[in-house]
């Protein structure tokens, strides 16, 4: 069997399911039994959500923050290939989605450490579900209201992607049209949220979290101004690098795909975009929007891997996936 079809054929096997889980729950195990010479803390401390701060406060202890991220990360992973399994936005069934979410996370040590992106992730794609939903729906405004209202709970944890509902108005074109009513309908789930905050911060007293919380939108800068390791650089790169080829051969090959496939996919890309953008823009959350870049990445590179498969792609994929084990490492021994 030839090196391209060995990847193509293990892009198509459940072996990938076991494989896909040893490294994540390794990665996991020996980044919390190790730490890093600069001892960082099972808790992000970068984050200035109000209400993620109330959050944590309801969980103690080191290592049940530690085993709360582990599982939120696999629900994430199992979510996302519940989503190419359900849209079929694969041509091909396999775990391979699983598979490339569980290695990117095992192998970003920053990630292992409870953060609020765990949480504003899995709602993200809940919320994808619910767009993917509405597609081609003459009456979707129950997915709308949905996919508005699990955007804005998500902020609640990553304030800046409040940010992102206007931009979701947009977007939403791709699947489906954003006439007014539907407009009103988002408006409306996204309020809801709000309502129900003020009423719970109003019987407890805390309505002054309201205004730290759009304060906390606002905290920007530049990535570049953040300590990067140069391993860092290279593994980021390289998953620029092979998420650029992803979207090259998506577009190459477009008008190939079935239109509903064609319609998730540009959703995720753009979301990928946003998300892209935000890590440089919101260097306070860089982890967070890292991991909510990872679900629509698995997605674009499992598509990729699933059905082209050249020399290029290939070595990019080898050092990648060295950069991968490079990048864990020198966290601990560099």
């Amino acid at each position: 069997m030839s090196r391209r079809n060995l990847i193509q054929h293990l892009s198509r096997t459940n072996v990938l399911w076991v494989v896909g889980l040893l490294l994540f729950v390794l990665g996991v195990v020996f980044s919390a039994i190790l730490k890093s010479p600069e001892g960082r803390e099972f808790y992000s401390e970068e984050v200035v959500s109000p209400f993620w701060k109330i959050f944590r406060n309801f969980i103690p202890g080191e290592w049940l923050p530690v085993l709360l991220q582990f599982l939120l990360l696999l629900a994430n992973a199992i979510l996302f290939q519940f989503i190419v399994r359900k849209y079929e936005l694969l041509r091909t069934l396999g775990v391979l989605t699983f598979f490339i979410f569980c290695f990117i996370a095992a192998a970003s040590v920053p990630l292992h450490r409870l953060i609020p992106g765990s949480f504003a992730a899995l709602f993200m794609g809940l919320a994808y579900i619910s767009v993917f939903e509405s597609y081609r729906k003459e009456n979707c405004n129950t997915q709308v209201y949905n996919a508005s209202f699990l955007i804005v709970l998500a902020s609640l944890f990553v304030p800046p992607l409040l940010f992102l509902l206007p931009l979701f108005w947009l977007v939403f074109n791709i699947v489906n049209t954003m006439n007014f009513k539907r407009w009103l309908v988002s408006l409306m789930g996204a309020l809801t949220v709000f309502w129900l905050l003020v009423g719970v911060l109003f019987l407890s007293g805390q309505l002054e979290l309201i205004p730290a919380f759009f304060k906390a939108c606002l905290q920007h800068g530049w990535l570049f101004s953040a300590e990067i390791s140069a391993m860092s650089i290279v593994y980021v790169f390289m998953l620029f690098f092979l998420i650029i080829l992803a979207v090259v051969n998506f577009l190459r090959q477009v008008y190939s795909e079935k239109i509903s496939v064609r319609s998730a996919i540009s959703f995720l890309m753009v979301s990928l975009l946003l998300f892209f953008v935000s890590l440089f823009i919101f260097p306070a959350y860089k982890a967070d929007f890292f991991l909510l870049a990872i679900g629509p990445a698995s997605v674009l590179l499992s598509h990729y891997y699933g059905t082209e498969v050249n020399r290029l792609s290939r070595l990019a994929l080898y050092i990648f996936l060295l950069a991968g084990v490079g990048n864990y490492l020198s966290f601990f021994f560099w």
